[in-house]
Formats: C-alpha cells, sequence, structure tokens
C-alpha cells in the first residue's frame, strides 16, 4: 500500500474524531513492526492488497477488533444485556488478548467475575474503576495492571478503553490491551534509580560536622592506603590556645576556634595535601603522590606551624593566637606499619616536638611495633593513675513530657594544661592496644559514685566500651559498685555499641543477661552504623535504641535520613523498645522528632555538656557514656630522630 491508495481509502471513507484516533495508534504500531524488521534485517513486503479494517459493513466492536488483530492487540468486550441498557453484563475477550492473559483460546468460560479473578488483586478494584467510569461518563479512559497467568506469572497489560455505539446509542465498551511487561519494568527501573539517587547521600560520619574536615576514622583508611602503594610523610600538628580561655569562652566559641583553624590549614596545605582531624586539637596532613607541594614535608610542617602561630583568630569579643607544633613521620611504599600505626607516630612526633621545645620533630622511618604498642600503653594506664579524666553531663529531652529527665555523663580527657578535652582520640588509641576496659573501669567506679551523691530520683545510663565486655570480670566488678555506693540497680541502664556487639557478640550477650539478672536495662547505642541492626533487634534485650547523630545532623534536609529515622522509630516500638535521638541542633529538627514519636532527644538544642557537679544536684534520670566526642591533644628548629 504506497501513499495514492492510502489517500483514496481515506476519500472513499469519511473518518469519525474516534476512527482517526483508532487509525493513528494502529498506524504507530505499523511504524514500531516497521523499525524493529529493519533492526532485525527482516525482509519487507510492499505488495500489500488494499484492505480496509474499519470497513463500513462491519460493526464497531469488530472494526476495532480487527484492528486490533492486525496492530497484533487484543480486546476484551463488555455489552448490555437485553432489558438491562444501564448494566454492562456480558463479557468476551479476542484470541490474542486471551494469549495476553496466558490462556489458549477457547479454554476459559469468560464472565466478569473469572476476569477479575485473573487481575491482579492488588489492581482489580482499579480495572473495575477504570470500566465503570468509561462506561458512566461516556469518555474513553486506559489503566495498566498486572494479570496472573495461567502458570502463575505476572505481567502487565496497558489498555484504551473506549465507549462503544449502535445507532448512535451506547451498547457497551471495548478494552485494546498489549503485554507492556517489558516498558513497565523498565519505567520502574528508571524511577528506582532516579529515587535511590535522589536519596543517596554523602557518608556523613566520614566527615566532622563542626569543622567540615574528613574524621580521624576517614583519614586514618587514606594514611593505610597510601602507605600500601607509594612513599610519603604523615604530618600531624598540634594546636592550643597561647593563653587561658576566658571563663565566658563558650562550646560554641571553641567550635568557631576549631573551624577557623580547619580552614586556614586547608589554606596553607593546599590542593596537593589530604588534610583530616586526627583528635581535638590535633590535625592531619597526607603529603603523598605526584601531587604533593614542592616543598619538603619538613618544610610544610614548619610553615603550617610558623603561620597558625602568627595568626589571629577573631573568637567573640577578642582574638587569640595558638601555640602550634608539628610532628612527622616518613614511610616507604609497602610498609608493614598500617595507618593506625602511622598516625600514632605522627601524634608521638608532635608531643616530642613539644617537650623539647621544637616547632618539628621528625622521624625517617616508623617507630618498630612493641616500642610503640609499649608508648601508648604507658600514656594509657599514667591517665588512669593519675586521673586526668573529668565527668560532664548533658541532658536529654523527654518529648513526650516537654522536659529534662536524663542527663548523659560524658567522659572527658585533659590535656597537658589541664582543660578538658572529648576522648575519641584517646579512646581510639586505648582501644587499639587493648587497654579500654581501664578506662571504663574509672568511668563506671567515678559515675556511680557521682550518682550515689546525688538524688537517685529516676534512671542513670552507663555506657560500656564494646572490647571491655570480652573481659570475664567485668560484670562482677559492675554488680560490686552498684553494692558499694549503694546505687539501685533498678535505676540503672548499661548502654553497649552496635559495634560491640559485632566484635563479641556472645560476650555482649552474656553481659547483657548478666545486667539485666541484676536488674538493670540495656541500651544499643550509635545505632545504624552496624551491618545487621534488625538481627540484634530480633534477640537482644534491648530497652532503648539510640540513633546515630549522623542520621540526625541532616534531618530537615534529606528525605534519605527522614525515612530511615521515621521507620526505624515505627519499628522500635512495635517491639517495645524506646527511641532517643543525637545530635539535635535545632528547632526544626526537634518538631521532626516529636512527629516521628522519638522519645527522647539530645544535642545541643537540649543543652551543653556541663561539669557533672553542676547538674547532678536533683536530676530525674542520668545517662554515663564512656566514649564521646571531643577534645584531646598533646604534646624552634627542625629535629630529626632516625628511628628502626
Amino acid at each position: 500500500m504506497n501513499l495514492d491508495d492510502i489517500l483514496a481509502l481515506a476519500e472513499s471513507q469519511p473518518a469519525t474524531a474516534l476512527e482517526v484516533a483508532r487509525a493513528r495508534r494502529f498506524a504507530r504500531a505499523v511504524l514500531s513492526e516497521h523499525d524493529a524488521a529493519l533492526a532485525e534485517n527482516r525482509e519487507i513486503i510492499v505488495d500489500a492488497e488494499v484492505v480496509d479494517p474499519l470497513a463500513a459493513g462491519l460493526d464497531e466492536a469488530t472494526r476495532i477488533a480487527r484492528a486490533a488483530q492486525l496492530a497484533k492487540l487484543g480486546t476484551i468486550t463488555w455489552t448490555v444485556g437485553r432489558g438491562q441498557p444501564r448494566r454492562l453484563t456480558d463479557v468476551s475477550w479476542s484470541d490474542e488478548m486471551a494469549m495476553i492473559f496466558g490462556y489458549a483460546p477457547g479454554t476459559i468460560e469468560l464472565t466478569s467475575d473469572a476476569l477479575l479473578k485473573i487481575v491482579h488483586p492488588a489492581d482489580a478494584a482499579a480495572f473495575r474503576a477504570a470500566v465503570e467510569a468509561a462506561w458512566e461518563h461516556r469518555r474513553p479512559g486506559e489503566v495498566t495492571f498486572r494479570v496472573i497467568r495461567q502458570d502463575r506469572t505476572v505481567c502487565y497489560v496497558r489498555c484504551d478503553i473506549e465507549v462503544l455505539t449502535d445507532a448512535g446509542e451506547p451498547s457497551g465498551v471495548i478494552a485494546t490491551g498489549e503485554d507492556v511487561t517489558a516498558q513497565e519494568l523498565a519505567r520502574q527501573e528508571r524511577v528506582r534509580v532516579a529515587t535511590r539517587n535522589e536519596m543517596l547521600c554523602a557518608d556523613r560520619a566520614a566527615q566532622d560536622h563542626v569543622t567540615g574536615l574528613p574524621s580521624r576514622a576517614w583519614f586514618t583508611d587514606e594514611v593505610d592506603r597510601a602507605r600500601r602503594t607509594t612513599d610519603g610523610a604523615l604530618v600531624v600538628v598540634a594546636t592550643e590556645p597561647a593563653v587561658r580561655l576566658p571563663g565566658d569562652f563558650t562550646d560554641a566559641d571553641r567550635d568557631r576556634l576549631a573551624a577557623r583553624t580547619a580552614h586556614l590549614l586547608e589554606q596553607i596545605a593546599g590542593p596537593g595535601v589530604t588534610c583530616g582531624l586526627v583528635g581535638p586539637g590535633l590535625w592531619g596532613m597526607l603529603v603523598t603522590g605526584p601531587d604533593r607541594p614542592g616543598e619538603t614535608p619538613e618544610a610544610l610542617a614548619e610553615r603550617i606551624a610558623d603561620t597558625l602561630r602568627h595568626h589571629l583568630f577573631p573568637t567573640g569579643s577578642k582574638s587569640i593566637r595558638l601555640n602550634t607544633w608539628a610532628g612527622l613521620v616518613h614511610f616507604g611504599a609497602g610498609v608493614p606499619e598500617t595507618g593506625f600505626d602511622l598516625l600514632v607516630d605522627g601524634e608521638y612526633a608532635v608531643r616530642e616536638a613539644r617537650r623539647s621545645g621544637h616547632v618539628v620533630h621528625a622521624l625517617d622511618h616508623p617507630v618498630r611495633n612493641t616500642e610503640r604498642t609499649a608508648r601508648c600503653r604507658e600514656r594509657v594506664l599514667r591517665a588512669v593513675s593519675a586521673n586526668r579524666f573529668a565527668l560532664y553531663t548533658q541532658p536529654l529531652l523527654d518529648l513526650g513530657l516537654n522536659k529534662v529527665t536524663r542527663h548523659e555523663i560524658l567522659l572527658r580527657v585533659r590535656s597537658d594544661t589541664g582543660e578538658p578535652t572529648a576522648p575519641w582520640a584517646f579512646l581510639d588509641i586505648a582501644e587499639r592496644v587493648g587497654e579500654i576496659l581501664a578506662v571504663d573501669k574509672w568511668v563506671i567506679d567515678h559515675a556511680l559514685e557521682a550518682v550515689s551523691r546525688g538524688t537517685q530520683t529516676s534512671h542513670y545510663q552507663l555506657n560500656v566500651s564494646g572490647r571491655s565486655l570480652a573481659d570475664p570480670g567485668l560484670l562482677a566488678f559492675v554488680h560490686e559498685a552498684i553494692r558499694r555506693h549503694e546505687v539501685d540497680p533498678a535505676r540503672l541502664t548499661f548502654e553497649i555499641t552496635e559495634t560491640a556487639l559485632i566484635e563479641n557478640h556472645n560476650a555482649a550477650l552474656d553481659f547483657a543477661t548478666g545486667i539485666r539478672r541484676i536488674g538493670c536495662h540495656l541500651a544499643l547505642d550509635d545505632y545504624g552504623t552496624g551491618f545487621a541492626p534488625l538481627n540484634y533487634l530480633r534477640h537482644f534485650p534491648v530497652d532503648l535504641v539510640k540513633i546515630d547523630g549522623t542520621f540526625i545532623v541532616d534531618l530537615c534536609r534529606s528525605p534519605t535520613d527522614q525515612a530511615l529515622v521515621s521507620q526505624l522509630v515505627t519499628l522500635c516500638h512495635t517491639l517495645g523498645i524506646r527511641v532517643a535521638a543525637e545530635y539535635v541542633e535545632d528547632e526544626p529538627t526537634l518538631d521532626l522528632l516529636r512527629g516521628y514519636g522519638v522519645d527522647f532527644a539530645q544535642g545541643f538544642r537540649c543543652g551543653r555538656p556541663v561539669p557533672i557537679g553542676a547538674s547532678l544536684a536533683a536530676p530525674e534520670s542520668v545517662e554515663l557514656e564512656l566514649r564521646l566526642p571531643a577534645r584531646a591533644g598533646e604534646d624552634q628548629s627542625v629535629t630529626r630522630t632516625v628511628v628502626g
């Protein structure tokens, strides 16, 4: 059929608007088949007999069915019964539609009920509604639905629904359909990928939310990756205020000072250096590869220290200077020392610079492993024996009562100047060298002593490090401390981290069972950062789940975090578990958490940490934690030490 034949056919039989629409649909189907034939190198037959599929001698339903047959489509036809002009009672389908639905032609007696049983139960109502709407409103429609075939497989069918007329009066409805399973699955995959890309967000645990620099864990991994393939140097810089800070210098002022220091460090180091926050007042710089600066690592360290020493940092009503020291360790490609080992060596070097009064202390090689471990253990045990710790408290807001009913007791490590700093870098070392148990016992003993001096009106929570759980004597120590300090065990909840469960599952379960026998409760901290959390909720005797702050800090701006937090709260409440949220820093976040049903909120919006004596006068409930965020830093020519 050529263009002249098509035009002649059009002139001999003027088409209605409905027939034009059907013809266009048919033309699209023919064009699609033509393109497919070309793509598959099939022979195109052009000598076709001119046949009008919409011949005037046929009724409307037959013409549509014949057009559908030519386009390899199927039809379902509903017609009115005799004496029932307003109801569709009779239904039939074409052989093509029967095969689309997965049935051989003539093998099923089709009725309206039988048809709806073939349609997927979740789509049956929408399918029925589309047909009824077309009939009642006398207008065409469209519907896509799933079909359960005879072999129990599922396919997607899309139908165009049209109203049939007889002598100008409505006589039925016909649905012209095709199998669109491939197209529908492709559409769903596009939607899924778009949703996943929209919901995918950066790993907040890899970044310090105050300074914006990579965290200690992320930076350690980068050092570990670099030392496997290239040589380079790790520079550690320690900073502390050159004068005693005024009494009105707040935590917010400290955060601003840290953020400005981080920004200046990145500017000094330049684009060829990887920077990170490795501890409170401790900054790391990794110098490797072809993009390293043109100066030596020693020169870079000296320039950084000199710039920071002479820079005035505006804070509140006055500006301050920073005392600065730098330590560095060189390493070759493929050295056996890990990223953690090199970081410890860099911290040792910066303490040596401070002790010796030099600006920079350099190590030509990493320290021997036995020497490094001995130094770390000595440092931890010396801090315990010298009581270089302090306890602070931070309130938790009960969102149901809208008042503070709990406090979390936080550990602080005193620097060489005596200033309390958060212990996360110190505890990282203590855990890695196996001396965290001594720290945990110090905190448990001193925290319970402080609680016993206050009014025990409600509840107190203590966080135990994961590595300490493996010690068989820890449970007995806790039991004895509770008895000695005369603290009611029913008012105690012990927190263990999700990571602790992963590392010491059996030990954690034994500790939890023993603690509950004593009469205490159990909480799961840092929830969401591990690898099998649902399994823990299923069999671990948890009374409280504390959502990790990385899911909360961006809650108002992150649809991903909103979805995770809201569903987690629903799950926990279904299982009889209460929920607390960390890192709550503003009112909109607090409002969202209230809407989700979170039980407790903690963060700067609810209150900043204060020394324990200022807050235990009459708390209704106190939460004690051993691992916390914070500040730790220690320890003018360049000195060099060569170690084996």
